[in-house]
């Protein structure tokens, strides 16, 4: 991992992948770090990019591959972020895209040593994706950093292809920091501009000390050819030979010019200021004349100028006639530039630009409102409306836990009209509508009693010794005996009851989207 601890600059953060949830590291991917971990090399490979949606019952952890897969991005920049944190940052383009996409699947893809190339970690925007154009529809480059995590993942290495990244300005400017902030980077520049075969900082004062005896002017004096540029410096001498350029802070009045002539008690030369071409010397009575020479030069821009009290009246309507820079109002016909078509900035938008809008992009509107006529209904997991998402029609929004049916006679014979409304959330069933069923019941065990019966022997002897017994002690035939009716009771039958009698559940399973109805 020494490679990758070196690389600690951060990618851009104004291109992070956004609407995407944070990537996951898939069940391969972590059998990879674990590998990595026992010497063996994990290496990524790429991006993989799809349309696929989640399902329910859909398990990230198990995917081998991005769910349907429409485009592949090559690496162009990565970084350990430490702590077992990661960021590559790949590139965007429509080039390739014979067929426009949601792009809704992020895989990054890897392989340990050799072997098959799998997913090792996947995220997903599901329904706040962004649409990729085909090639017919030029777009600018996408820059896409996405972060995602290699735990404690060892000899680490990635497939980096730069032969159709573009440079960005902050490719550049990184560029440049770290090449100045090497020591060493500017040697062999040095080298040549000092003549030196070995750059120390002793051997560059040597050199510069050999510069200055031909260049510069010893403290002590000397001589001096050519002009003397003394702006920001003070010079003290005794006599100058020569022209001097600057302005004198403090100095003794010359009295002679340089052709000898008088020029005491004045303060400038007219040779300095050469406004009037009649005067040698500018003298205080020249210059009430200097000054109306100077404003005869506006009177071809606005009116008739001229020194005195009415001069700054005149040079302020200079200013009034131009627009100020906050909220001006601007007459006749202004023009500026005009924009590209899919400029998206605070520069002016003239007519040009917006002819050129509606070229482009009203036929997409036309087919819009062909896909969507007045009547449609349209769906999404967005509250936004499509009134502000499309740019036309007034659209309603859905009565509240209303399904869609369709319309017409069913094969069980119920007809429903469009527009039509029915059904309930919850439902109480009538006794009719009770499924046939059976009742447990108890009887108690109450009324128990006793019958009596008087039996007499059968040709015996009376004293219940005879061979038999009967009613009566007569011989011979049937004997009929009656019991005691003693014992009428009743008995009490309990059936068990259930149910509570409460409302049912009416609705089948379901996810709650927004919906409106296009009404104009």
């Amino acid at each position: 991992m020494n490679s990758l601890q070196n690389r600690s600059t951060l990618l851009d953060k104004q291109y992070d992948t956004g609407q995407f949830s944070a990537c996951i590291v898939t069940n391969i991917g972590k059998e990879m770090i674990a590998k990595s971990q026992n010497g063996q090399t994990l290496t990524f490979t790429r991006v993989a990019l799809g349309d696929g949606l989640i399902d329910d019952d859909d398990d990230i952890l198990s995917f081998t591959k991005v769910k349907n897969e429409r485009l592949s991005a090559n690496i162009a920049k990565w970084v350990d972020k430490q702590n077992g944190q990661f960021q590559i940052q790949f590139r965007v383009s429509n080039q390739e895209v014979e067929i426009g996409f949601w792009q809704r699947e992020i895989g990054i893809m890897a392989k340990i040593d050799g072997g098959e190339e799998q997913l090792y970690a996947y995220a997903t925007s599901g329904n706040g994706a962004d649409f990729l154009y085909d090639k017919t529809t030029p777009i600018d480059e996408r820059i896409v950093n996405i972060d995602f995590v290699i735990g404690n993942a060892e000899n680490v290495q990635v497939i980096v292809n730069g032969s159709i990244i573009y440079a960005t300005i902050e490719d550049l400017e990184n560029a440049i920091d770290e090449h100045n902030d090497d020591e060493n980077a500017h040697d062999n520049l040095i080298k040549k501009l000092f003549d030196l075969s070995e750059v120390t900082l002793e051997s560059i004062k040597s050199k510069i000390k050999d510069w200055s005896k031909e260049v510069c002017l010893p403290l002590s004096g000397g001589t001096m050819k050519g002009n003397i540029n003394a702006n920001g410096y003070n010079i003290t001498a005794t006599k100058f030979i020569g022209n001097l350029q600057g302005k004198a802070d403090s100095a003794t009045k010359a009295n002679q010019d340089k052709n000898g002539k008088d020029i005491t008690g004045y303060l400038y030369k007219t040779e300095d200021l050469t406004l009037n071409s009649n005067a040698e010397i500018l003298t205080v009575g020249n210059i009430s004349e200097i000054l109306n020479s100077f404003c005869t030069k506006f009177k071809n821009i606005q009116g008739t100028a001229s020194y005195g009290e009415n001069s700054p009246t005149s040079i302020k309507s200079l200013n009034d006639n131009k627009a100020p820079k906050t909220s001006p109002a601007f007459n006749g016909t202004p023009t500026a530039p005009t924009p590209g078509v899919d400029t998206n900035n605070t520069q002016l938008a003239t007519c040009g630009f917006v002819r050129n809008a509606i070229a482009k992009y009203a036929p997409m509107l036309d087919t819009m409102k062909k896909i969507y006529p007045v009547g449609s209904i349209y769906m999404s997991t967005v509250s936004t409306n499509p009134a502000t998402l499309f740019g036309f029609g007034t659209w309603e929004a859905m009565p509240a836990g209303r399904v869609l049916l369709a319309q017409g006679k069913s094969s069980w014979g119920t007809t429903y009209n469009a527009g039509s409304t029915g059904g309930e959330a919850t439902h109480q069933l009538t006794v009719g509508e009770i499924p046939s069923h059976n009742h447990t019941g108890s009887i108690n065990t109450a009324g128990e009693h006793t019958h009596s019966l008087t039996l007499k022997a059968l040709w015996g002897d009376g004293n219940g010794s005879g061979n038999g017994w009967a009613g009566d002690t007569r011989d011979g035939g049937s004997r009929t005996n009656t019991f005691s009716t003693v014992g009428n009771h009743t008995h009490t039958v309990t059936i068990n009851s259930t149910g509570s009698s409460q409302p049912h559940n009416n609705l089948q399973p379901y996810i709650s989207v927004y919906m409106w109805k296009r009404s104009t």
